[in-house]
């Protein structure tokens, strides 16, 4: 359970018009884009790849001159929540060895060929709508089992739909603006422009027909590419950018006719989930040394609850634009880290701004803080109220986007307020000189001390062939 900022419930005492301290909506964990959660009662299409072990998968791959590390597997974690791709337990019915996957070997390589890609191919080319990627996929829906990629677009085209905030009900859209408060004349809090990226990207921008199938084929690729190539048995792993979770760096190829690689940064332990970051450059990046952002996401905690549709753990990367009365100007922004220390559990501000900014210049000004206020005490208030909705709006909509909205609801409260409580805590301006969210101003007070989160592992500055991964040291093994 995600935990709540001390100021959070005095903000909540003096907002709600009410004798009753109200708490936030009980919240779904965390999910990842593989995320399955059991529950009968859920009436979102139902997953036909519950039970997905990708034997036939992995077997097309290996057949076809790839390779997936045999201590691999694909399937239900433990527990029977989610889907990932994890490493063989030792002995059962997994049939791992003792050594797991061991750091630097190679986890995948997928050839070229098997890569569902656009005709023309840039390494360089990032974050942008890639028409011909998304006519190829769509045209491998339409071939179905006569595409030379049929066991990967089978897999794709049993996916479930309704995961994604763009491909949501009306219902769910219309609350999640609500929720956001992004109207006519007013920008509200992000993500912004993301409810209508089918129509926008798919129908206006890349001229693309509207069937059911092209639907599908839209937004598996929007939440599923690597820069617009589709990777089998790549897409299939969840996400952490956790230093301590994540285990793995990919090598997007540099070249056309190279395979996509991803190669193991630490030994990974037998029944341990093998993770991948799904914007490893974001603005809160432990590893301030690596090279290869280029080629990678920078979206923050927004961004991935908009393209993947789920809430991120920590550490969350925040970004909130502050406008002008008009709702159009650009008045000013609040960028922040936020942390969670692992022995203690208690959400601190690790900096102000991001790996790329001046901390001194990024703390928020009075003005900033009594907007964050306002947006607080906004969503605190609009949760109260449509609480009392609950039996008509819940039924009005799925109850996997009823439940996301208000994870990223409190997702938004919590950051904000942790933010909040982390200014009020810091001596005046005139006071300052040089603030760091390290110094002993920060909400939490043991983090100078732990810098889990500024170097993964033993690995540190010093050694640069390791901390620029797939740029270096990993290239020369995948370039073969």
């Amino acid at each position: 359970m995600m935990q709540q900022p001390r100021y959070y419930h005095c903000f909540l005492a003096l907002t709600l018009v009410t004798t009753i301290i109200i708490g936030i909506c009980p919240s779904t964990p965390f999910v990842c884009a593989e995320d399955i959660i059991i529950n009968k009662e859920v009436d979102y299409e139902e997953d036909k790849n519950i039970a997905y072990d990708g034997t036939d998968l992995i077997e097309w791959i290996t057949s076809n001159g790839g390779f997936i590390h045999p201590n691999a597997r694909i399937g239900m974690d433990p527990t029977g929540k989610y889907r990932g791709v994890f490493v063989k337990s030792v002995g059962g019915t997994d049939g791992g060895t003792v050594e797991g996957i061991e750091e630097d070997e190679l986890v995948c390589s997928i050839p070229w060929d098997l890569i569902v890609k656009p005709d023309t191919y840039d390494y360089h080319e990032f974050f942008q709508t890639n028409c011909d990627a998304l006519h190829e996929l769509y045209h491998q829906f339409q071939l179905g089992d006569n595409s030379k990629y049929a066991p990967y677009i089978n897999y794709l085209k049993n996916q479930p739909s309704g995961r994604i905030p763009s491909e949501w009900s009306k219902a769910g859209k219309e609350l999640l603006i609500q929720i956001l408060d992004q109207r006519e004349d007013h920008e509200g809090l992000p993500p912004y422009n993301v409810l209508d990226r089918y129509e926008r990207e798919w129908l206006g921008q890349c001229q693309g027909e509207d069937t059911p199938l092209a639907r599908a084929a839209f937004f598996q690729l929007i939440s599923r590419d690597e820069d617009g190539l589709m990777v089998p048995f790549f897409d299939m792993h969840n996400h952490s950018n956790d230093p301590k979770q994540l285990n793995t760096i990919p090598a997007k190829p540099k070249k056309v006719g190279k395979p996509f690689t991803m190669r193991a940064n630490r030994d990974i332990a037998p029944g341990e989930q093998i993770i991948i970051s799904y914007n490893r450059c974001h603005g809160c990046w432990f590893d301030i040394e690596y090279e290869d952002c280029e080629t990678k996401s920078f979206g923050g905690t927004d961004f991935l609850f908009s393209q993947f549709g789920f809430v991120e753990d920590y550490p969350q990367n925040w970004y909130i634009p502050q406008f002008m009365e008009d709702g159009v100007t650009l008045f000013d922004e609040i960028r922040f880290c936020l942390d969670r220390n692992d022995e203690s559990g208690e959400l601190f501000v690790r900096r102000f701004g991001d790996n790329y900014s001046i901390e001194e210049e990024e703390i928020p000004f009075d003005k900033n803080v009594e907007f964050l206020k306002e947006e607080v005490g906004r969503l605190l208030k609009l949760e109260h109220e449509l609480k009392k909705k609950d039996s008509e709006l819940v039924k009005s909509m799925p109850r996997y986007e009823w439940d996301m909205i208000w994870t990223y609801q409190k997702a938004l409260v919590t950051a904000l307020t942790t933010a909040i409580e982390t200014v009020e805590q810091m001596p005046p301006p005139e006071e300052r000189g040089y603030w760091s969210s390290s110094d002993d101003y920060s909400r939490d007070k043991s983090s100078s001390d732990d810098d889990s989160r500024d170097h993964y592992d033993s690995r540190d500055e010093s050694e640069d062939e390791e901390s620029s991964s797939d740029d270096d040291d990993y290239s020369k093994h995948d370039e073969l």
